[in-house]
Order: C-alpha cells, then structure tokens, then sequence
C-alpha cells in the first residue's frame, strides 16, 4: 500500500463530483453525497460506509494518516486537495479541510420491526435543513428503527442536513414515501400513528402530552402549518409555558423521541 501521507492531486473530474455534489439532481444522479470533516468520515468508516473519494488539504497528522489509510482499505480514492478548492468545495464557512463522496443507503424497505417496542419517525414537508438534520440525529440516538420523509420534506442527503444531522444520514434506515401511505405503512408494521400538534391548537391536541405507545409512528409537521388529519391517529403535544408560541420542530419532536426511548426502549 502507497505512503498516505504521499497523496496524489486532486483531479479535475474528481473536482467536479465533489463540487456537483450539493445539486440535488447530481446527488440522485450519482447515487453519492458530500461528507466533511475527520470525525465524520471516522464515525461513516465505524459503522461500516464505504467513502468513494476523500480529499485532504495538508499534509495529515498521525491520527488523520490512520484514517485515510483505513478508507484506502475500503477502497476510496485519497487525494490531495489545495487551499483554494478547499475552500470553494466545502459547504461550511470554515472549510474543514476534508471532503468525501459518499454512497447514498439503499432506502430502507418497510417490514415489521421485531416483538416489542418500535418507533417509526415520519418527517413531513419539514423544508428547513436544520430542522431535519437535527431530527435525524435524534431519531438515531432514540432507537428510531427507520426514518421516513413525505414530499416537500428536506433532501436527507443535501449537505446542510448530513452536516447538522452528524452522520446519522448516511447510518439511520431512510425512505421517501406519500403522506397518505402512512396510514397503510404503520397498519403494516403494527405501529400506532402519532401526530404532533403544538399544545391546544385548534382543540386538536391536548395541553398534557400522553404517553407515546410503545409501537408508535411518530409524524412531525411545521410547526404552524401543521399536519392534515390522518384516520385513527393520536394527537400528542408538548406542553410549555403560554408566555411561547410553539416550539421548533426539531427541539418538540427530540423531546417527544427522548420520551418514548426512556419510557420503552431495552
């Protein structure tokens, strides 16, 4: 195996990818998205992703050597990459000095999750990156079995959201699906559907949250627009002070997912 730390330069095509990676139309396109950051990749590599490309800026430390050796055993291309693309490439406004192109899941294929207690999260028309970047975290750090995404919902895969999500992106079972299928989904995998209201909107939701059943369909609309109405699903809210109108979504829905982890997870 080549000296890590003897990199080859970046290619022109190579530059290309990494800088079409933010367009949606590539990323279906290509089946990949962009990664940056040592820890990241270190996190993607542990739970066994295999990065396409990575390019470093620099000469790497001892501990960055390790890790780009461990994705040239994967079989990822490792190159060298100046200031200035750096800069240019990267989606953050101070480049990390790394990037990877990584391959996108395969979508996650519903199937009833084992006896016990299981949690589906549903993000729906949840357009804010942030937003849906954070709960993906969370649904990953609550025992979320698969995260689904209706339409108008976020690309999971657009930087901005693998970014704020941490990785859990590209480690959390993901698929895009209809609104209106949600209610077949959940009839399927014996899942109560739950839906988060802000507290007393509309008589809709109770000012006390309930508990979440211990196999629960979670959906989680804008926080003023709110979700339609779905047949035979449970309407649940997080209380708070009158003095605040609502919650952001991703702060209500990390709560409601830390409550039904504590309450039955194993």
């Amino acid at each position: 195996m080549a000296d890590p730390l003897k990199l080859p330069l970046i290619t022109r095509a190579e530059c290309a990818l990494l800088a079409t990676l933010g367009e949606a139309r590539a990323r279906r396109e290509t089946g990949l998205c962009l990664v940056e950051g040592r820890r990241q990749l270190a996190e993607l590599l542990e739970a066994g992703c295999a990065p396409r490309l990575v390019a470093v800026q620099g000469e790497p430390d001892a501990e960055l050597a390790a890790l780009l050796a461990r994705a040239r055993r994967v079989g990822a291309d490792v190159v060298e990459l100046d200031e200035r693309a750096a800069r240019r490439l990267s989606a953050r406004e101070q480049a990390p000095g790394l990037l990877a192109a990584v391959p996108q899941p395969e979508e996650w294929h519903p199937a009833p999750p084992a006896p016990g207690p299981a949690l589906l999260v549903a993000l729906c028309g949840l357009q804010d990156p942030g937003n849906v970047g954070t709960l993906l975290r969370s649904a990953l750090a609550f025992g979320a079995t698969a995260l689904l995404l209706t339409e108008g919902t976020a690309d999971p895969f657009a930087p901005k959201v693998v970014r704020a999500s941490a990785g859990a992106a590209l480690r959390l079972p993901l698929r895009r699906l209809s609104f209106d299928s949600l209610v077949e989904l959940g009839a399927a995998c014996d899942c109560r559907l739950v839906a988060a209201h802000p507290p007393g909107a509309d008589a809709v939701a109770p000012r006390v949250a309930p508990a979440l059943p211990s196999r629960c369909l979670l959906l989680l609309g804008h926080e003023t627009r709110g979700l339609p109405e779905l047949p035979g699903c449970l309407a649940v809210a997080v209380p708070h002070a009158a003095s605040v109108e609502s919650l952001n979504v991703a702060m209500a829905g990390s709560i409601l997912l830390a409550d039904w982890y504590r309450s039955h997870a194993r």
